[in-house]
């Protein structure tokens, strides 16, 4: 977190989130270009001289909130072009950088409008002025890879959701639609069998055979011994299909 950031009371609203995610670990403040810093580490040990290969994956965040009176530095930071400055260093820098906006469509547009008035008059052509400056900003921010985020409901917990699907990536298996009981042993059978064994004919040869995992070679291995596979998903592979020694 950068010193600037580190004094803002919405930083300790940030630190009680990561205390809370156990993904993350806080490292204090240190001089940054944006307001928050996440790295993730990758160690890949070489046994043969003791050593780690240690690479290094960025994410940088700019916050931008709103002040009680509909105030707000993303508004005044477009308008003043500073937020341009921002974007031009981001891509300059070749690191990805977000831009978390902490409130929705509704704060922004109530600081147009109080942006827009003078004397409690609003000055329609500023207004209409305002509304596409900040559409036409944040179109070219996303044209150009630099996210904007609006984040109302609970935004330091979502944030850093978002922050470590992006460094870790994303994975959309566990949103796939639950098969049919046996749907997936058929649609296996098919695909192993190749040519002329639909999933009408895998379901029939299903009613008297069954599918299972047999021990390569003969010898004796577990399927927690296979990279990737921890205990849960051993226990969830035994469930679905037999395992034979």
């Amino acid at each position: 977190m950068d010193p600037n950031e580190a004094a803002r009371p919405r930083a300790d609203l940030i630190r009680e989130a990561i205390e809370k995610d156990e993904h993350f670990e806080y490292n204090g403040s240190s001089e940054l270009p944006f307001d928050l810093r996440f790295v993730l580490r990758d160690e890949d040990p070489i046994r043969e001289t003791n050593l780690c290969n240690i690479s290094e994956l960025v994410l940088h965040v700019e916050v931008k909130d709103f002040s009680e009176d509909h105030g707000s530095d993303y508004l005044s930071s477009i308008i003043s072009g500073h937020l341009w400055e921002q974007c031009l260093a981001a891509r300059e820098l070749g690191e990805p950088v977000i831009i978390a906006v902490l409130g929705d469509d509704r704060d922004v547009n109530d600081a147009i409008k109080t942006a827009a008035s003078r004397n409690h008059r609003v000055d329609a052509k500023k207004l209409f002025q305002y509304f596409q400056m900040v559409d036409g900003f944040e179109a070219n921010c996303i044209g150009l890879g630099i996210q904007v985020w609006r984040l109302k409901t609970d935004p330091f917990r979502r944030l850093l959701l978002r922050a470590r699907k992006i460094l870790e990536g994303g994975d959309l298996s566990g949103f796939a639609p639950r098969p049919a009981p046996g749907e997936r042993k058929a649609v296996a059978l098919s695909i192993l069998a190749g040519d002329g064994i639909g999933a009408t004919k895998a379901k029939n040869i299903l009613q008297k055979f069954d599918l299972c995992l047999m021990v390569k070679d003969g010898c004796l291995a577990e399927l927690e011994d296979c990279s990737g596979i921890g205990p849960k998903l051993a226990s969830r592979i035994r469930e679905n299909i037999e395992v034979v020694d």
